[in-house]
């Protein structure tokens, strides 16, 4: 191609963006919509290289925090992560810290969560709620088919190569297919459906729309057969029937015995599958376990340095720098003890606020079910982006006001779920053989 056309082809690509950030800023609806099918559909290895890879979803958050930037109400959560940006940002001038997770801190965990600040308060719960919940059901019925035909139509997108290479080969456990759609992980997929959970429940459907899509998610988080998958699954359910004011007494007994009749057909045949897989899933528990080690070289405040080369007791740490499967002692090796406690503040008072308001919404819900899922993977792909996202919602949820959205309950003797509009309600790198 010739220059003269190159510069012709530069300049469209300008004004074309041009327009629709111009068209994106007017509309906050389209622009979530646009925003949450990017982060369910588009592979991390999707997006442009500026010195530096951006993902897709990066890119997009970053100009979407631009465009619909303004002035929200300060809460605890809030100071929590700017402490922590302004500390990462500190550490990185002394050197303290590397480019890499400086870049990661700051557009993976920082920016998404103040996407989620600014986005509920321009759409509200039920938008957010119904975008969510409509995305999962979708890309968990992808799932499914993909576990049916064997194929996985998103590792053909093309992209930046190393990561591609990384992410898009598929897992096999016990002879089956580990289905993990756009997420190139199977835990990932598995994570952010169990949190998708709360979102389908909560929103604005009848009580049979929210059976089916809950059914539909489910299937597909058990066809990831990850564990930690299927654990958070099943507590975001739970918490959901129990806390959630805008799910229906009709809708939770259903739940309640679908859950239950679910778990009774498929806790035997997955304790099948996990035996089958052998040494494969008992090796993975152990490595997990096993990360506990690197706790001894991570410092007060500042990225752990060297500590690939050394051993400690009978362990060689170097086997642990391909994948550190645990978000928790991931963020303290790069950061320290000071920054990681207030990122985890921050986490943790999304969930008090919450509590404390009496306003436990599911983005909260989907928080808390995913606690345990901290400790036995990182924040890889797209998982890392909407778990904070998530949390930037469930603050902005518990701050808003009562007067604004109120509760209407499903009496008992209506067969369809209530009309839901929450009283605050807050919606919303790892080897792969792990």
């Amino acid at each position: 191609m010739s220059n003269g056309m190159l510069v012709i082809a530069a300049l469209t690509a300008c004004l074309t963006a041009g327009l629709a950030a111009m068209f994106l800023s007017r509309a906050p609806r389209l622009s979530f919509a646009v925003w949450i099918l990017a982060a369910f559909l588009l592979p991390v290895w999707v997006g442009l290289n500026v010195g530096f890879f951006m993902s897709a979803i990066t890119l997009l958050t970053l100009g979407l925090v631009v465009l619909h930037s303004g002035r929200f109400r300060l809460a605890g959560p809030d100071v929590f992560m700017l402490l922590f940006v302004g500390m990462i940002a500190l550490l990185f001038a002394a050197k303290q810290v590397e480019l890499t997770y400086l870049v990661s801190g700051l557009l993976e965990l920082a920016l998404p969560y103040f996407w989620g600040r600014i986005i509920y308060e321009r759409v509200g719960s039920r938008t957010v709620a119904a975008w969510i919940a409509g995305a999962a059901v979708g890309v968990a019925f992808l799932a499914i088919i993909e576990f049916l035909t064997g194929s996985n139509f998103f590792v053909l997108i093309p992209g930046y190569e190393p990561l591609r290479a990384t992410w898009a080969p598929l897992q096999p456990r016990a002879g089956f297919l580990r289905v993990e759609g756009a997420f190139g992980h199977s835990i990932a997929l598995g994570g952010v459906l169990a949190m998708s959970a709360a979102f389908v429940l909560a929103a604005q459907m009848r009580a049979w729309a929210k059976i089916v899509g809950l059914s539909v998610v489910g299937i597909a988080v058990v066809l990831t057969f990850s564990r930690i998958g299927i654990i958070t699954f099943v507590l975001s359910v739970v918490l959901s029937i129990l806390v959630l004011r805008s799910v229906g007494t009709t809708t939770r007994w259903l739940v309640a015995g679908l859950l239950t009749v679910g778990l009774l057909v498929l806790v035997p045949f997955l304790d099948t599958v996990f035996l089958d897989a052998g040494g494969e899933a008992g090796g993975s528990a152990d490595y997990r376990g096993s990360l506990t080690v690197l706790l001894s070289q991570v410092h007060l405040i500042g990225g752990a340095t060297g500590w690939e080369d050394l051993v400690v007791g009978d362990v060689y740490l170097g086997s642990f720098t391909a994948s550190t499967d645990n978000a928790f002692i991931s963020v303290l090796l790069r950061y320290g003890y000071l920054p990681t406690a207030a990122l985890f503040a921050a986490l943790a008072g999304a969930v008090i606020f919450a509590i404390r308001t009496q306003r436990m919404s599911p983005a909260a819900v989907a928080i808390v079910a995913q606690l345990p899922g901290l400790f036995a993977v990182a924040f890889i792909t797209q998982y890392g982006v909407l778990l904070w996202f998530v949390v930037g919602v469930a603050v902005a949820g518990s701050l808003t006001s009562s007067t604004k959205e109120a509760d209407v309950p499903e009496t008992a003797d209506r067969s369809r779920e209530e009309i839901m509009i929450m009283d605050g309600a807050g919606f919303g790198s790892s080897s792969r053989g792990r």
